[in-house]
């Protein structure tokens, strides 16, 4: 166990209105300079929900991004075991100490984000959860990030509340849209309203933030690529889109590449006039 004190922090995080003074650290992750997602939703998410925070979760971990959330049940913790499934890395903010679990359907994920991620907490070892704890555990997940994605959040939700803070600091904020019947996504759709950029996939986010996608993943390769003289990556891509336009999530589980070489590939054939692309999705030319 650490303590951190603030001016130890990082300066996303001492920049913010009511800075904390500090925080106890668990795990071998550093708090440094590598970019770093915030991802927050409905602790009663669907099964859809959770598996699509998962799925977005390791996306954007595989290409070295950390994820960084509130290790709640349901949305939070399949952020953070997408994270960890791609070998990742993901950070925990918690409400109470470290070393408490909390829930405790979470003492597994727990333990293992204490062993590969990084647990912080603002509370001292020992203390135990406190409803009041967690909307000011909020403020220390927007701070540490360079940009925030709601999935799956009600009015008047936890994670508006994250999204207040993170406009107030300056940060991006992402929505993903949901079934209009259901209402689990009405604060989504609030975000959205109100300016929140739409998230449909991870390409939605290095187009908004393209400083934030790897040097060797944003870079295109020397010179145009020859016609009729593709790589088979790049083949195989057009041969996909040949059927339809597909978003870059759908991709990326039909083919047996890293997210890094799809977005490269991506942005290759996009730059060579090859594809195109529209609300997120990929279309051949």
């Amino acid at each position: 166990m650490r303590q951190l004190f603030l001016d130890a922090l990082p300066d996303s995080l001492r920049q913010i209105t009511e800075p904390p003074a500090h925080l106890y650290t668990d795990g071998p992750l550093l708090l440094d300079n590598q970019p770093r997602i915030a991802m927050v939703g409905s602790r009663s998410a669907s099964w859809q929900g959770l598996h699509y925070a998962e799925q977005i979760a390791a996306q954007v971990a595989a290409l070295g991004l950390v994820i960084v959330s509130g290790l709640a049940r349901g949305i939070d913790a399949a952020c953070h075991r997408g994270a960890l499934s791609v070998g990742g890395a993901t950070i925990a903010v918690l409400g109470q100490g470290c070393d408490v679990i909390y829930p405790k359907e979470n003492a597994a994920l727990h333990h293992q984000i204490a062993l590969k991620g990084l647990l912080v907490s603002e509370y001292a070892p020992g203390t135990q959860p406190r409803g009041y704890h967690f909307p000011a555990r909020n403020r220390v997940i927007t701070g540490l990030c360079d940009a925030l994605i709601v999935i799956e959040a009600k009015q008047r939700s936890g994670s508006l509340i994250s999204a207040r803070w993170a406009l107030e600091q300056g940060k991006e904020v992402f929505a993903v849209p949901g079934s209009v019947g259901q209402g689990a996504s009405s604060g989504c759709h609030e975000l959205i309203r109100e300016g929140a950029y739409l998230f449909e996939t991870v390409a939605d986010l290095f187009a908004v933030l393209p400083q934030l996608l790897p040097r060797d993943a944003s870079k295109p390769t020397k010179g145009p690529m020859p016609s009729g003289n593709l790589s088979p990556l790049h083949e195989t891509i057009c041969d996909l889109l040949s059927s339809g336009p597909l978003f870059a999530g759908t991709l990326f589980e039909a083919l047996d590449v890293s997210m890094q070489a799809l977005m490269a590939a991506l942005h290759q054939l996009e730059s060579d006039g090859k594809i195109h692309r529209h609300q997120g999705a990929y279309y051949l030319q």
